[in-house]
């Protein structure tokens, strides 16, 4: 119960009303980066245009009765049953991470300037977002729970001991539903995670 109120807490602190890990009514950010989804197209309702695209899926089974009831309306949409807050509070403890929650494919290899196509087939908010070194986000009981003590500047920082959102606010977010692109550059690794729920990672090895 202390989790589950600190967690709540943590979505409300000051003017940063962030309602859960939902809200699907604010669109998303433009300038959103996403992952590659190497694998079939088939488990997912977008389709990618042309062989100059690839397709990453943000997962995850949030369970709406119980998220919204712990966190706020629209904390959760589009799905009926799955996991509850408190298995979802009980699996990240025990754990590190809620195995439901995750990028698909975590790893991959794509082409220089091919674009990444992200699409949310969760029924949370999720971001993607790139980032130098993975680390923690926004939601503080988040971070603790999964272990991710040092912050990801990209994410999040600290003003006067509070965490507050990096730049453009909950960066690069993407709603229940929403598809974002990314272009990639020169060779390299390059890192993307969810500023929300900093377990969920995808790194893809550009050539």
């Amino acid at each position: 119960m202390r989790a589950h109120l600190a967690l709540a807490a943590a979505f409300t602190i000051g003017p940063l009303v962030v309602s859960g890990c939902g809200d699907p009514s604010r669109p998303a950010d433009p300038s959103a980066a996403s992952s590659v989804a190497a694998g079939p197209l088939s488990s997912s309702t977008h389709s990618v245009a042309s062989q100059s695209e690839r397709l990453v899926n943000m997962m995850d089974a949030c369970d709406p009765e119980t998220f919204n009831a712990t966190i706020g309306p629209g904390t959760c949409v589009q799905r009926q049953g799955g996991v509850t807050f408190s298995e979802f509070i009980a699996e990240l403890t025990r754990t590190q991470k809620a195995g439901a929650w995750h990028f698909a494919p975590p790893q991959f290899t794509a082409g220089a300037g091919l674009t990444l196509v992200a699409v949310n087939q969760g029924g949370e908010v999720h971001s993607f977002t790139t980032v130098a070194n993975f680390g923690g986000g926004f939601i503080a009981p988040l971070n603790a729970l999964s272990g991710n003590t040092a912050l990801a500047p990209e994410c999040a920082a600290v003003v006067g001991g509070v965490l507050v959102p990096g730049p453009g606010f909950l960066p690069r977010r993407v709603p229940p539903g929403g598809t974002t692109t990314v272009t990639l550059g020169g060779a390299g690794m390059v890192k993307f995670q969810c500023c929300i729920h900093p377990w969920m990672r995808s790194v893809v090895r550009v050539q």
